[in-house]
């Protein structure tokens, strides 16, 4: 993998287009969970996701607002958009933790019903430690001491490696888009030339006005309850709606969950 270029600036409305094409691929990258947010002492787990859909934009916009809707109905907001994992397990002291666990849970499948109508696969990038040996218990302890790492730059282009392989299984260059964690629109190249990706470039676009972002944050919210002993941990010691929910969504999403660290070219899981 080449090095990462510096970013550049794009217009939204270049992204906009390229993402309207027909039959346009969209690959909507989530931030990632952990390790930073992991508890000192555990192992440390790391989950990304991609949801790819060629669905039209008009659509993905339609179904956010919807559940930007459902949510404000029941009490919350009015809201920019909605963080998934608070849904799951919130942030004591926030008004996520004071709603009805039924209420998280019918927001859930609000949410889960758009991404699976919207989206045919959601890429899956999840490893533990043992996998990273130790690259996440380093990153976890310069978490805790708010030092930079080398692992980090690591563990990001892992990421758009195996992005890079899955994403040759489909025809045509995808619009990869993650959220910018300063709210800008930028563009950095850092797919290689041989990558089936727009511009070989990571779109970095604010969460809020690119509603399939919010799609990204749901589906990674789902595996990270699901796929890592924490997340099942904290569902387990939750409310049982929840949990039913997390099961259901479970369910809708194990048939089309493909595995980025098993996917290559004419491979299947």
């Amino acid at each position: 993998m080449q090095d990462s270029r510096a970013p550049q600036s794009i217009d939204p409305e270049v992204l906009s287009a390229a993402l309207a094409e027909p039959e346009r691929l969209a690959a909507y990258l989530s931030q990632g969970t952990g390790p930073g947010g992991q508890v000192q002492g555990e192992q440390p787990e790391f989950v990304r996701v991609a949801v790819l859909t060629r669905a039209a934009p008009a659509a993905v916009q339609a179904a956010g607002e919807a559940w930007l809707a459902a949510a404000e109905a029941l009490g919350v907001g009015p809201l920019r958009r909605i963080e998934a994992i608070e849904l799951v397990a919130p942030t004591p002291g926030t008004a996520w933790a004071g709603m009805p666990a039924d209420r998280r849970a019918a927001l859930l499948r609000r949410g889960l019903t758009s991404l699976v109508a919207l989206a045919p696969e959601v890429g899956v990038f999840h490893i533990n430690d043992e996998f990273g040996a130790g690259m996440l218990l380093r990153l976890q302890s310069g978490a805790a001491t708010g030092e930079s790492r080398l692992d980090a730059r690591l563990l990001e282009h892992m990421v758009f490696a195996a992005l890079t392989y899955r994403l040759l299984t489909h025809a045509g260059e995808a619009v990869v888009v993650t959220a910018a964690n300063d709210g800008t629109w930028s563009s950095r190249q850092v797919f290689p030339e041989h990558a089936a990706v727009w511009r070989r470039a990571l779109i970095s676009a604010p969460s809020e006005a690119v509603v399939g972002l919010g799609l990204a944050g749901l589906a990674e919210a789902l595996v990270w309850a699901t796929a890592t002993r924490r997340g099942r941990a904290e569902v387990a010691a939750g409310p049982g709606v929840i949990a039913t929910a997390i099961a259901e969504a479970e369910a809708e999403l194990k048939p089309r969950s493909t595995n980025l660290l098993r996917e290559r070219p004419g491979g299947g899981n």
